[in-house]
């Protein structure tokens, strides 16, 4: 008797381990995922900064950033200045990685107290360098697409470089008068002014047609520059 009462506890035992094992993996397959964890530092798990503004300012960085435009998504840069404010719509088709580029900075407020440096009226206004002059980078340089001769209109929003290939970074011009139209196709454009080209005209009007319009006559800042992104 007292032999077969250990083998039929034995047995139970075996029977409750088994029973542990098999509800503790129906438990792992049907329990809910845990939340995802919120960034608490703005900045997303595959390197993004949160397109809700929350991401720290930063004006130097050690490399190009992460790809964080989805082709799904429009994006609207809302470019706050001491001029007045204007729209800019993204073109990631002409540009993929000056219009990742521009859209990253603007979320890690990299333009944030920035001016238009080099203003020549009725050709372009030049701005996005954090020195304020023709040698502020973001700490890296890359290469993108050129467009098709004939590509520039007013309004137009492309890379400044050094003139050489693969020596983009932060700094970015918009096409302001006729005589920007005829550049030739050596900027990658990235986006086109679609609301509040009257503010691009004003900064225009307080341009240098001396000294390659270094200073302007009046220098605007740049406030902020806000991303809308919409299906």
């Amino acid at each position: 008797m007292a032999a077969r009462r250990k083998k039929t506890v034995r047995r139970s035992i075996i029977f409750a381990a088994v029973a542990v094992v098999i509800l503790g993996a129906i438990y792992m397959l049907t329990r809910p995922p845990a939340p995802a964890a919120k960034s608490t530092s703005g900045i997303l798990a595959n390197g993004c900064p949160n397109p809700n503004g929350s991401a720290p300012h930063r004006t130097s960085f050690k490399r190009y950033p992460p790809e964080c435009l989805n082709p799904a998504y429009h994006y609207t840069a809302v470019v706050a200045t001491t001029a007045g404010t204007f729209d800019i719509t993204l073109e990631p088709k002409l540009g993929p990685k000056s219009a990742n580029n521009f859209y990253v900075l603007s979320l890690f407020h990299f333009f944030r107290g920035t001016t238009f440096f080099r203003v020549i009226p009725g050709f372009v206004i030049q701005g996005g360098s954090p020195t304020n002059n023709d040698y502020g980078t973001p700490g890296y340089s890359f290469a993108d697409k050129t467009p098709p001769a004939g590509s520039y209109r007013i309004g137009t929003v492309a890379m400044a470089n050094s003139g050489a290939p693969g020596t983009n970074g932060s700094q970015f011009f918009i096409i302001s008068g006729p005589s920007g139209v005829q550049l030739p196709p050596s900027y990658t454009i990235f986006g086109q002014v679609t609301s509040g080209l009257p503010v691009i005209t004003k900064i225009n009007d307080g341009g240098n047609a001396a000294n390659n319009g270094i200073p302007p006559v009046h220098t605007y800042k740049i406030e902020s520059v806000k991303i809308l992104v919409t299906k």
